[in-house]
């Protein structure tokens, strides 16, 4: 008899294969009126809100309960009369519950939702902005809904600003702003490397702009601007209006350059084994201090790299981000700039803020003092696409992502995925940029720690260019399918865009992007594939998604979503393009639209209220579901289930939450008798107490580790489930 040695070894490399994807539904939707889904969040009812627009409102079936949100005062007297509107999806996503709409031309669009709360808590408020356009070339609006779909149908607005962005630019490309758990707004308006106003502006709670005591610029009641800490002004902070952030080059008021000698020349860690001139991050540009309203400032270089300010008068703000547990702010942007040698460059920089608007520590992402001493340029065009906070640890550990990109290549650019001065250890799933092909766009993903900006995990994103060649080895992961691993070889690499200021972290660290690229690497649980090179198979342009493990070490999941094109000749690609997505506890959700041109994409479980072909441009709508991105955590849902008969299951609140040493359980002042059970995301019991006749009950969260954890009420044979942040 033979003995088959090798099958134990296959019997292994079956089991650790990952379950083909179980994508529950991809479709269509609309098809009379040039239809665009841009963004999607599930709120804690369970339900599913997508934002969008379109040119008329007759596709939506007449079943479906229709609200009219009246136009708040959205300033868009030059728009093309379409309508923004808002879905409003059961937890499944086959049935639309509600559709709510502002009158034809009151807004161009809606584009982004965000809420107050911490992602995996329940829905707190939500707010909404959309683009527009008026005589002064338009910008965005910003809104609060009146209710947040779990306590309510909204209605309409609480209020709207109107964000000016007269010029253009990033300001009105990004829409770049967020809100913290007080209600509170920072955004972004103005131009971007022009020659008028960029600026960054705080609302209140209600709506209107605010003072920041630590900005440095702040308007006066009484006319004209004060510098300087709002709480020193002569008279008290009731005389002044409200502060800014003002991303222009001037004498007077010195945005975001040092005050004083010592302050320009300090020297300090780069965040990754190098260091950095100046306590902020334009000195690079200057060759000397600017103190606010003095004489004598210059607004001339070179700095101490080489670099000198441009002709144009104003820098790109292009990402906001709100820590909501402390409310601290984290501000993306770059400053055009020019190269000893003449030539135009732009230099990146991430600002981290607390509450009060104090500078805690800024980022340029790359080395401007060589960990060996050497002074260097970053010729790359370099840029800041989105900011988001991973919540998986506390604030005090935890991480800022930031998504950049870069258009070229040279010796220093944005830092390589291996070589990480406090993680020598690191490796990401694509370390560097390789290839001799450097007129081209491609992005970065990095983690820097919220308190001090030091650089913990990083990878890029290039996808491979048609014909490549020079690959590595296969990957050894076998979710990659075969792909040639991008750390081996050095093939050329292409264009590579990742979504403006669309970027997720799910509660395990795990981070989401949508992107588009050329010979996307794809998954073996992807909905749809990329064939591999060699393959005799052609690729085209498409749009994907992909979820990278929390080191960016390798992907979990990466999925075109692209109408099915030619392999042979390329053609009827490139013509879906995705705006917004969504981790649930079960896959992803994806957005956005079919251009109306080229091949059908593949559809399944299509809805009532979608369409199984495109007719002109139509939304997309993809529920991505693959085993290894199941996770509870990412659900905002208070689940209940129940196995036995009688009354409802009994509620209850969690607070503080997220806890640190304790959290408090509150049964609304009914005695009730139980059992309290907390669970880790693997669903393993860690804390169990007994309840008797009791309207309240306390947990030592001590011991815990920081995390995610779900907390069972066990009663009657029913079970109440809740979700408890914990930090320390």
């Amino acid at each position: 008899m033979r003995i088959n040695l090798y099958q134990p070894l296959i019997a292994a490399v079956l089991l650790t294969t990952p379950v083909p994807a179980q994508t529950t539904l991809a479709t269509y939707a609309g098809g009379s009126g040039n239809e665009t889904f841009n963004d999607v969040v599930q709120v804690s009812n369970g339900n599913v809100i997508v934002l969008g627009a379109a040119d008329n409102i007759i596709w939506v079936n007449n079943n479906v309960p229709q609200i009219q949100l009246t136009n708040p005062g959205i300033t868009n007297n030059t728009g093309t009369g379409k309508y923004a509107f808002i879905c409003e999806f059961d937890s499944t996503l086959q049935n639309m519950l509600r559709f709510y709409y502002l009158p034809a031309g009151a807004a161009e669009d809606f584009k982004f939702i965000k809420t107050t709360n911490i992602p995996g808590t329940p829905t707190g408020d939500v707010y909404i902005s959309g683009t527009t356009e008026d005589s002064n070339t338009g910008g965005y609006f910003i809104g609060k809904l009146n209710t947040n779909f779990v306590t309510g149908a909204p209605s309409g607005f609480s209020w709207v600003y109107n964000v000016s962005c007269a010029g253009g630019g990033t300001p009105k490309t990004y829409q770049p702003w967020d809100v913290g758990s007080d209600g509170s707004v920072v955004f972004a308006g103005g131009d971007s490397h022009a020659y008028n106003w960029s600026v960054i502006y705080k609302l209140d709670a209600s709506g209107n702009r605010t003072v920041v005591d630590d900005w440095r610029i702040h308007w006066k009641v009484v006319g004209g601007e004060y510098y300087g800490e709002a709480s020193l002004f002569p008279g008290g902070p009731t005389g002044l209006l409200y502060s800014g952030i003002v991303f222009k080059r001037d004498a007077n008021r010195c945005e975001l350059r040092s005050p004083n000698m010592a302050d320009y020349t300090l020297m300090q860690p780069d965040g990754n084994g190098g260091m950095k001139q100046g306590k902020w991050p334009l000195d690079v540009l200057y060759n000397s201090p600017c103190n606010p309203g003095q004489p004598g400032n210059t607004t001339s270089g070179p700095g101490y790299t080489g670099y000198s300010p441009p002709g144009t008068f104003t820098y790109g703000p292009q990402s906001v981000a709100i820590d909501r547990r402390n409310n601290h702010m984290y501000i993306g942007f770059n400053a055009k700039s020019v190269l000893p040698d003449g030539n135009p460059d732009f230099e990146p920089a991430v600002m981290a803020m607390d509450n009060n608007g104090a500078l805690l520590w800024w980022s340029r992402l790359y080395h401007e003092l060589q960990p060996n001493g050497d002074t260097v340029n970053s010729s790359p065009d370099q840029y800041i696409d989105a900011l988001a906070i991973d919540y998986s640890m506390p604030a005090s550990t935890g991480y800022l992502v930031v998504q950049a990109r870069c258009h070229g290549n040279n010796v220093e650019n944005l830092w390589e995925g291996n070589s990480i001065a406090a993680n020598p250890t690191a490796s990401g799933f694509q370390n560097r940029f390789t290839g001799t092909n450097g007129n081209i766009h491609i992005s970065w993903l990095g983690k820097l720690k919220l308190v001090d900006g030091t650089l913990m995990h990083s990878t890029y994103v290039a996808e491979y260019i048609e014909g490549s060649t020079s690959f590595g080895a296969p990957h050894p992961d076998p979710n990659l399918d075969n792909w040639p691993n991008p750390n081996g070889g050095w093939p050329n690499v292409n264009t590579t865009y990742l979504g403006k200021n669309m970027l997720k972290v799910t509660s395990n660290g795990s981070v989401v992007v949508l992107g588009k690229g050329r010979r996307t690497i794809t998954t073996a649980n992807a909905f749809q594939k990329m064939p591999k090179p060699g393959t005799g198979s052609q690729s085209c342009w498409n749009d994907f998604v992909r979820v990278y493990q929390p080191d960016f070490n390798v992907p979990l999941y990466s999925s075109l979503v692209v109408g099915q094109w030619d392999t042979l000749n390329q053609q009827g690609g490139d013509n879906v393009r995705l705006y917004g997505m969504f981790k649930t506890a079960q896959g992803v959700i994806t957005v956005g639209k079919h251009t109306g041109a080229g091949n059908q994409m593949s559809v399944i479980g299509v809805p009532a209220w979608g369409n199984s072909t495109f007719s002109g441009e139509s939304a997309v709508l993809v529920y991505h579901r693959a085993a290894n991105i199941v996770n509870n955590g990412d659900s905002p849902v208070i689940i209940t289930t129940g196995t036995g008969a009688g009354n409802e299951p009994q509620a209850f609140t969690l607070y503080p939450n997220p806890a640190t040493q304790v959290v408090n359980v509150s049964f609304g002042g009914s005695a009730v008798s139980g059992q309290l059970v907390v669970l880790n995301l693997l669903g393993q019991p860690v804390s169990t107490v007994s309840v008797q006749g009791s309207t309240f009950v306390s947990i030592d969260t001590s011991a815990l580790d920081a995390g995610v954890y779900l907390v069972q009420w066990v009663s009657g044979g029913k079970i109440t489930t809740g979700r408890l942040v914990v930090q320390h």
